[in-house]
């Protein structure tokens, strides 16, 4: 796993440097990320992931297991931005997955660096509508589509 005490190989893109900031998401993705995200110019969300030597398959490329954690963790993260962001939400927005789509186009080899670019396209009074694509160096490496269910804060 790369953490402070196993820094990124030498040559190797560092988000950090580059104004990433890291985002905890949960327990499980900690064992697979770290998860990045940024806010672009235009006020939109990214996120991304190295594919780490711990994300491989037997192939040496990713996981599909570890790209498709990363897809939902992208999509629900840009719904979270989004809500939170549209609807002044004091707190977070919580939403649990109740599908979820991931066509993979590519295969994402060792310390590539991964972004995913999502979208809200619709919602309804319990439901959001997310698709986008993951990308490496601007290929797309997957194409996502999902939908969640919002949930109220457990009591």
């Amino acid at each position: 796993m790369i953490s402070n005490t196993h820094p990124l190989p030498e040559g190797v893109f560092d988000p950090a440097g580059a104004g990433w900031t890291r985002r905890r998401s949960n327990p499980f993705f900690d064992l697979i990320g770290p998860f990045w995200q940024k806010q672009e110019e235009d006020g939109q969300f990214i996120f991304a992931m190295h594919c780490t030597p711990n994300t491989l398959n037997n192939n040496g490329n990713m996981h599909g297991g570890a790209l498709t954690a990363f897809c939902d963790q992208a999509l629900g993260g840009t719904l979270i931005e989004t809500l939170s962001r549209a609807e002044g939400q004091v707190g977070p927005v919580r939403s649990v997955t109740v599908q979820l789509n991931v066509q993979f186009l590519a295969a994402v080899k060792p310390f590539d660096f991964m972004i995913g670019r999502c979208r809200v396209t619709r919602r309804t009074r319990t439901l959001v509508f997310v698709d986008g694509l993951a990308e490496v160096g601007g290929e797309a490496v997957a194409s996502l589509q999902s939908v969640f269910k919002l949930v109220k804060p457990a009591a």
